[in-house]
């Protein structure tokens, strides 16, 4: 059975990890047995540093890429197969666009954004015993301002990551107009990419300034909503 390693449940999300909710949300649809162990203290095993990784048998696979890879290998499934060539090449620049980019607004406002790193430290890290309470948070930040750093959003001020979010916001927007998914009226990864980090903006009660501006965006709204409903209720 597959063994999927994650943050563990939060702010009414299944995981406060996008990348973790990309997995398990594929691993939902895939219809293949697995089970879930929550925890920080995963990352000492984590083969990358990072969540999340999964194990089958003497297998294990790191990043939700790879994981993906190996779910259409090993099972035989593969969530695009409804999709044309030309779709299937437009799902991965916007999955590609989402997580090379969306995922580091999301980073810069729970871990830089000051006014929600107290409250994803009580939620990721207080399960720790001390000292490691007091250490890990602070080690954590310090990796994760200087992978923001390295990264390049951090070297723009707040309101020009704002700027430089909403135009993808708006062509997202846009382009999801008032279907319920991107391709097909059928989940695909675009939809899981997508609502992977929607979802992590708009679910948890984490205000922010990127929070607001995606509610400004009424068809990206009532998609997470949608997709969060059915899927997550």
């Amino acid at each position: 059975m597959i063994t999927l390693y994650s943050f563990g449940s939060s702010f009414n999300l299944i995981d406060p990890s996008p990348f973790v909710v990309k997995t398990h949300f594929l691993l939902t649809q895939s219809n293949i047995p697995f089970e879930i162990l929550s925890g920080p203290q995963y990352l000492q095993k984590a083969p990358k540093g990072k969540l999340p990784f999964i194990t089958d048998g003497d297998k294990t696979v790191a990043d939700s890429f790879f994981i993906e890879q190996y779910i259409k290998q090993a099972y035989d499934f593969d969530i695009n197969s409804h999709l044309s060539d030309q779709q299937k090449a437009e799902c991965e620049l916007l999955c590609a666009a989402l997580e090379d980019r969306m995922y580091w607004y999301i980073v810069y406002f729970r871990w830089a954004y000051d006014a929600n790193w107290q409250v994803l430290k009580d939620t990721l890290f207080s399960r720790l015993p001390f000292p490691l309470s007091k250490i890990v948070p602070k080690v954590a930040r310090k990796d994760v301002l200087k992978a923001l750093r390295g990264q390049g959003t951090s070297r723009h001020s707040q309101q020009e990551i704002l700027q430089i979010a909403e135009v993808q916001l708006a062509s997202m927007n846009k382009v999801i107009g008032d279907k319920p998914y991107f391709f097909n009226d059928q989940l695909s990864m675009a939809d899981i990419c997508a609502y992977s980090m929607l979802g992590n903006i708009l679910v948890p009660s984490l205000p922010s300034p990127l929070q607001d501006l995606v509610k400004h965006f009424p068809n990206l709204v009532r998609y997470c909503e949608n997709i969060h409903q059915t899927y997550y209720p």
